[in-house]
């Protein structure tokens, strides 16, 4: 299921919804999620850098239908309030605390770009174990891997400026070395792994403890899919072993969903028939 595939599935399943409505956004942000937003979430996205929900006269990017926002949302909001053993069992983890926060900040150690503004803390899409030392932080992916793609480009120079080794500092050499190396003697194509390894500088420098990451992404089964896949295992490999990383695909946390009970009436179907219907 190439890129254009997904997305007709995706209009496909909104046509369903909306038989008059041909737009490539919902008509509205509720319309594009399984439940309402509670206040306490809508101002985390808020507080977050992605521009998600954009104003009364823009619509933002999680109104999309191809949004990853929104199929994050979809997937783990429901869980809010309710024992979360489950849902970390899903992205092969274990929970030692029931918080879940969308679009979390970690500041990196960076206060200024080199044109003097306030430097942005990387956002973190969804985490759990919030309370607790090393919370488990969830990056999603939904289209982004697939289309035509050219190789990732060098990290920003001010990660390096004034001789600093920023991932070295905090005990991680082989991800200093990989920060280093990226775009030149390395590259990826499919795989954002600057904006990963800007995660873990950002987990680790605002913890002071070993990053446990989850990249969560849909995995449409075509030669693209398998590509990013290659470079998950890749880029896992060229991790500091005291980093929990783990690649999961959104169709295995779905198929382990399954097997739990589910944390809202319709909670599975409704998923099944959005994303997992092919």
């Amino acid at each position: 299921m190439p890129l254009d595939a997904i997305l007709r599935s995706q209009h496909a399943w909104a046509n369903v919804q909306w038989p008059a409505h041909t737009d490539r956004r919902a008509p509205s942000l509720d319309a594009n999620l399984i439940l309402p937003m509670s206040p306490d979430v809508r101002d985390q996205y808020k507080n977050g850098s992605g521009d998600e929900l954009g104003t009364p006269q823009r619509p933002g990017k999680m109104y999309s239908l191809r949004s990853s926002s929104a199929l994050a949302y979809n997937l783990f909001a429901p869980w809010i309030g309710h024992d979360l053993r489950p849902l970390a069992a899903a992205l092969g983890s274990q929970r030692n605390d029931d918080t879940l926060q969308f679009e979390r900040k970690f500041p990196h150690g960076l206060t200024l770009t080199k044109r003097g503004l306030p430097a942005t803390p990387p956002n973190l899409d969804v985490t759990l174990d919030n309370s607790q030392p090393r919370p488990l932080a969830v990056e999603c992916k939904f289209t982004e891997p697939y289309g035509a793609k050219k190789p990732h480009p060098p990290l920003d120079q001010k990660y390096f400026d004034g001789g600093r080794a920023r991932w070295a500092e905090l005990g991680l050499v082989r991800c200093q070395a990989l920060a280093e190396s990226l775009g030149q003697g390395v590259e990826f194509k499919r795989l954002g792994v600057g904006q990963l390894l800007k995660h873990i500088l950002g987990l680790a420098w605002t913890t002071k403890q070993p990053p446990r990451l989850v990249c969560l992404w849909f995995d449409s089964n075509c030669v693209e899919a398998h590509e990013h896949a290659d470079e998950l295992n890749r880029f896992s490999e060229y991790l500091d072993d005291a980093i929990e990383f783990r690649a999961v695909s959104y169709q295995q946390a779905f198929a382990s969903l399954q097997n739990a009970p589910e944390p809202m009436p319709g909670y599975l179907e409704y998923l099944a028939a959005r994303y997992f219907a092919a």
